[in-house]
């Protein structure tokens, strides 16, 4: 999903904000450190936990319970998490910053959850921060 996609499916889900972070890869599309993500993770709590949780109900989407969180997944595009790594939403959303308008997880975060996990792509994604940080303005701008 590159940035229109991503723009394109948190419309139609229409979250209330305050009620939910982007979080992860779909993060740094939004910033700019990435063209692409596989699917848009986001935290959510609230009125927006509820909606994936209707969804789930009529038969939309399908909730399991991961190591850490319960995960709402909508189709292949979409994971909506009650936390994150064993952190609840309520400690997490609030943590949010505008990134060109979408609430999204601080690049801080991201990159300690990639730090956490070290996968190959996630190591792939920390030299694409690294190398973004260097020319950035400023942290978090997508500049």
């Amino acid at each position: 999903m590159d940035e229109a996609d991503i723009r394109e499916r948190l419309a139609q889900l229409n979250l209330e904000v305050g009620e939910y972070i982007v979080h992860s890869s779909a993060s740094l599309v939004l910033r700019g450190v990435l063209d692409h993500a596989g699917d848009i993770d986001i935290v959510a709590r609230g009125s927006a936990w509820r909606q994936a949780l209707e969804l789930v109900t009529a038969g939309a989407a399908v909730l399991d319970r991961g190591v850490h969180d319960q995960r709402v997944s909508l189709g292949t595009d979409v994971e909506m998490y009650d936390g994150w790594l064993g952190e609840s939403a309520d400690e997490v959303v609030p943590r949010a910053e505008l990134v060109a308008g979408v609430p999204c997880a601080p690049l801080a975060d991201v990159i300690a959850m990639k730090e956490r996990l070290g996968r190959p792509k996630d190591r792939e994604h920390l030299a694409r921060i690294r190398s973004y940080l260097g020319g950035a303005a400023e942290p978090g701008t997508g500049g």
